[in-house]
Order: C-alpha cells, then structure tokens, then sequence
C-alpha cells in the first residue's frame, strides 16, 4: 500500500497546539491591550481587574497567572508602551543630522505618536502619575534617561558648558508636564500646535530661538507623515 507524503499524513491530536510559552505570552499581549485602553478610558484609580478581565474576555485566573496584582499590569502596560514608542522616535531621527535637526525630529515624532495614539499617549503620561511608587520609579527613569541625549546639545557652543548641570533635569520635566497637562485638560491640538512651544523649551536654550524659527521652517509645518502611515 502506497503510503501518503509525510506533510500530508494525519497529525497526532494535540500536535499543533501552541507551547503553554506562546500561549500565554499571546494573551499577555491580549489582556495589555485591554487594560491600556480600559485605563486610558477609566482612569488607573477607577480600574479593577474586573474591568479589565472583562475588557479582554479572560478569566480572573487567567490574569492572575499573567500579572501579581493591578499594579504589575499597569507596569507592564507602561513599558511595552515605552518601548514601542521608542523605537518609532528611533527610527524617525535623521542619522547623519547634526544634533539640533535630530533633537526636532524626535520631538516631532514624539508629537506625532501623541497625537496618532492618544489613548497609549494618556497612560504613560498621565494615569502613571497615580498608578503606584514602582510604576513612578519607571516614569521617573524613562524621564531621566532622555537627559544625557538633550545635554549633547551643550557641544553646539563651548560657552554653553556653563549652563547649570542641572538644566536637562529641569527641561525634561518641564516638557513631561507641559504634555502630562495637555493631555489630562484634553487640550492636546496636534504636532503643529505645540511643535513651537516643545521647541522653544527643550532645543532654544542651546541654539537659541532664531534657530528653532528656522528648524521648524525647514522640517515645514503640516509634515505629519508618521501620522499619515
């Protein structure tokens, strides 16, 4: 009896399962979901994990095989949405410019990302501020790991050595404010709206603000192409 061609032969039941590994990483993926739109829409504070069972259609054992408590998946949540926001500012930011167009670049992309991802925008940056000391702790290191990239700026002029060593400190947590309030007031207007204004505190200090006219002039006004893909 002529036998069929192993790839079509019968498979062990069982066979094509996926690992428990896989499967419960894909309802990790599926439960972080649902909990950034849930705590975007509800508030860390007004969020249980009720709510957020409910939202990705698991079960309470479920979660609580995924995540210690809500303040884990918040944590989580956190940086998946950190890092996946800092590979697209990565990739937006033109190699080869010099530090003033890279600095622009990444703070229009950042602008971007806010303002195509508005929900992800809101957790990280608002709900963060009362979602627990740990999930502060992270903001805190994702704020201040942006500072050694902002004091390169200090090499556009060697007299700018002696700006405070505390200045990139206290200009990276203003920008994290100014976007924290804009976003929790619900005035968030877009790239082009607040582009100016992320410019003028966080690159005018080392180029000075003729620069920045000229900087957002030659990136031009109205080029959202992250938020056009």
């Amino acid at each position: 009896m002529v036998s069929l061609p192993e790839h079509l032969q019968a498979k062990p039941a069982g066979r094509h399962r996926l690992a428990p590994e896989v499967r419960a990483e894909h309802q990790r993926e599926r439960v972080l979901d649902a909990a950034i739109s849930v705590f975007a829409e509800r508030g860390y504070q007004g969020t249980t994990i009720d709510n957020i069972v409910a939202a990705a259609k698991v079960g309470v054992g479920t979660f609580y095989e995924l995540f210690d408590n809500k303040p884990d998946c918040f944590v989580q949540a956190y940086e998946r949405i950190v890092v996946d926001a800092r590979e697209r500012i990565l990739v937006a930011i033109p190699a080869e410019a010099g530090w003033p167009e890279q600095a622009c670049a990444a703070l229009r992309a950042l602008l971007e990302l806010i303002e195509v991802e508005p929900v992800r925008a809101k957790v990280a940056l608002v709900e963060v501020q009362t979602a627990g000391p740990e999930a502060l702790t992270r903001h805190e290191e994702t704020v201040d790991s942006v500072i050694p990239l902002l004091a390169r700026g200090r090499a556009q002029n060697p007299a700018l050595a002696e700006l405070p060593s505390h200045l990139e400190e206290a200009i990276v947590g203003g920008l994290a404010w100014l976007l924290q309030q804009r976003l929790a007031q619900g005035e968030f207007e877009g790239v082009e709206a607040h582009l100016p204004d992320v410019l003028e505190i966080a690159v005018a200090p080392y180029i000075g603000r003729e620069a920045v006219a000229s900087l957002i002039a030659a990136t031009g006004q109205g080029d959202s192409s992250m938020a056009a893909a």
